[in-house]
């Protein structure tokens, strides 16, 4: 008896070895939930003057039967008080514009992904437009559908006008007309506030998260000697958003540093045979460029008598005269080209 179990069982295990080597399995298979193409990712509605611009993330394909090869954009338009039919309800989405991707035809690869754009020109004004999109692979897969993504289509807001911008000190100070009109001339009671956009040496950007409730800002982010450019725009107010209407005229600025630099002090002067010779304590700030150094005689007037911005802190004054009385005095610029007050004024005889 022990010696037939023992046969079965070594039966069991060479049986066992065998289908695991005919099997080939080395690893679990995909779920099959993982094959089908990614949810559409970070989908974005955009109000303009010709419609309601849609735009979304295509998945790049790891194979090429993965690839999206069809896109539906389901969509609906409701009143803006919502559906009368069911107020609390999700809208139901019936109709959808189609779209094929084919390598080389379209602005997105099906193999290596890309933002897909479409303008839905057939959105209506005063209308609250709804999407919702689904993506479907060259083998017929279909994604999950993406969250409803939904936008009032407003008449915009007027364009801002008179904007003026003043560069300062690392600081740019904006103001502009408030908007209370729409595009169209007629008059809004929603005007929410403004929001700036800015375009720098890091790129384009929104300046302000929430509307400004006046019409003005001051810039302190800005670096000086860069050139900066803003634009506003005026914002609907439609349940908690706050949409941007037309955008203004682009207005640069480029601050600069308008504090001047600290002036030299300690000036002192020898005569000697050919000129006299003038030392100044340099001035402490660290962007000084130069030096302007001036003189006059007695009675006479202040003339600058270096042709160029001294970087040195001596000078020699060759245009002199023996026996006459020279009255002299230093001023510093910086870079930015802000001057200085002047040095203390010091007075000698040339003897030479």
């Amino acid at each position: 008896m022990a010696k037939r179990l023992r046969a079965v069982a070594l039966l069991l295990v060479i049986s066992a070895a065998v289908f695991s080597v005919a099997c080939g399995v080395k690893s679990n298979p995909i779920p099959s939930s993982r094959l089908i193409p990614a949810t559409p990712a970070h989908v974005v509605l955009k109000p303009t003057g010709e419609g309601m611009l849609i735009s979304f993330n295509i998945p790049a394909a790891p194979t090429p039967s993965r690839a999206v090869e069809e896109i539906k954009i389901y969509y609906g338009y409701l009143p803006l008080t919502g559906d009368p039919a069911c107020p609390p309800c999700p809208p139901r989405l019936r109709k959808s514009y189609d779209f094929t991707l084919q390598k080389g035809k379209s602005k997105v690869d099906p193999m290596e992904g890309g933002r897909f754009s479409y303008l839905d020109a057939a959105a209506p004004l005063n209308m609250e437009a709804v999407y919702q999109v689904v993506l479907i692979d060259t083998s017929g897969r279909v994604s999950k559908p993406s969250p409803l993504v939904r936008m009032p289509r407003l008449v915009l807001a007027a364009a801002p006008l008179n904007l003026k911008v003043t560069s300062g000190d690392n600081e740019v100070i904006l103001a502009w007309d408030e908007v209370k009109v729409s595009a169209k001339g007629d008059k809004l009671s929603d005007i929410s506030g403004y929001v700036v956009v800015r375009k720098g040496p890091e790129g384009t950007k929104q300046l302000n998260e929430r509307p400004l409730t006046m019409a003005m800002l001051k810039d302190q982010t800005v670096v000086n000697g860069k050139d900066y450019s803003y634009q506003i725009f005026a914002t609907r107010a439609y349940r908690d958003k706050h949409l941007p209407g037309q955008g203004s005229h682009w207005a640069k600025a480029t601050p600069k540093d308008m504090k001047p630099p600290a002036p030299p002090s300690d000036l002192a002067g020898a005569s000697a045979n050919d000129g006299i010779y003038l030392r100044y304590t340099p001035s402490p700030d660290r962007d000084v460029a130069g030096y302007h150094v001036y003189r006059k005689a007695k009675g006479g007037q202040w003339t600058k008598i270096s042709e160029s911005l001294v970087v040195e802190n001596v000078f020699i004054d060759k245009n002199v005269k023996p026996d006459k009385v020279y009255y002299y005095r230093v001023q510093a610029q910086d870079e930015a080209g802000n001057l200085s007050q002047f040095s203390e004024v010091m007075d000698i005889v040339h003897l030479p």
